[in-house]
């Protein structure tokens, strides 16, 4: 994983250089995906090309691409160079190199830069994490995947401190979503609540395909709200990232859900998300 993309280049990391005025450099301008790929093949491949569009359409930066055909061979042939077959990339587009002013600059072209890393071992987190609860600081375009991460990471650091896994933020008395994950609870009627996909949250693609699934699979889904008082009363909790998959939740601050053991719908979830990202790889 030594070689990086970088503005149509493939070049060693060491060698891999963005200028000093790059505008994700000094402004955080930019937007970001993670694709999870498995034996060389991308996968969700589509939905995140799909949430890529939106977020360079609201921020307003020009896409590198006119065809994203030609980006999906750029990273299969990065993994190819690097001798990969499971991992994760990252694809960051930035405004471009300009001079340093508040103000959008023309006639400049986006960088990208496109690399590589690895699987985390997830045998420590399979069977439940621990997730704390914090305010929600991150400005109102969550919807939007900036590279502007530091409340983020300001909460991630909190939750390791505290000896969590994650923390899920609250607004307005509801929680919106984890730091790096989106937040679900089960009822005690079976059904599955999660916020709304809107401008509070940024809507994962495992989330999505999850509430794909569980609908498919005669589960209820609610896109809405839920607060402490919810999380008390609930049957199940888990969470969900491209990097992690479907994860239960087995305790949120002092509240512990289902007796800490993994819950038979987050298990069935969970089994079935893998089912469709092995088919992906299949095909």
């Amino acid at each position: 994983m030594q070689i990086y993309y970088v503005n149509g280049s493939f070049e060693h990391k060491s060698d891999a250089l963005i200028s000093v005025e790059d505008r994700g450099f000094n402004f955080s301008d930019g937007v970001y995906e993670v694709i999870g790929f498995k034996n060389k093949k991308l996968l969700n491949f589509n939905k995140h090309v799909d949430r890529l569009k939106r977020s360079l359409f609201n921020l307003q930066i020009k896409s590198p691409y006119k065809n994203f055909k030609s980006l999906e061979l750029i990273i299969t042939r990065l993994i190819e160079i690097n001798k990969l077959c499971g991992g994760f990339i990252y694809l960051q587009i930035t405004r471009g190199n300009a001079k340093r002013d508040h103000l959008f600059p023309v006639n400049v072209n986006p960088n990208v830069v496109i690399f590589a890393f690895p699987q985390k071992d997830l045998s420590g987190i399979s069977k439940g994490v621990k997730v704390g609860i914090s305010e929600d600081i991150r400005w109102m375009r969550c919807d939007v995947k900036s590279i502007s991460l530091l409340p983020n990471l300001l909460e991630k650091q909190k939750a390791y401190e505290k000896g969590f896994f994650e923390i899920w933020q609250i607004r307005n008395k509801f929680i919106t979503e984890g730091s790096t994950s989106n937040a679900f609870i089960i009822d005690k009627l079976g059904n599955i609540i999660t916020h709304p996909k809107n401008n509070l949250i940024l809507g994962g693609v495992t989330r999505d395909v999850v509430i794909e699934i569980a609908k498919l699979n005669g589960i209820k889904v609610f896109e809405k709200p839920f607060s402490l008082a919810d999380i008390k009363k609930c049957n199940e909790a888990f969470l969900t990232s491209t990097t992690v998959g479907v994860i239960p939740v087995k305790q949120v601050n002092n509240i512990k859900i289902n007796s800490k053991k993994k819950g038979e719908i987050t298990s069935f979830l969970s089994e079935k998300y893998d089912n469709f990202l092995n088919l992906q790889i299949n095909e």
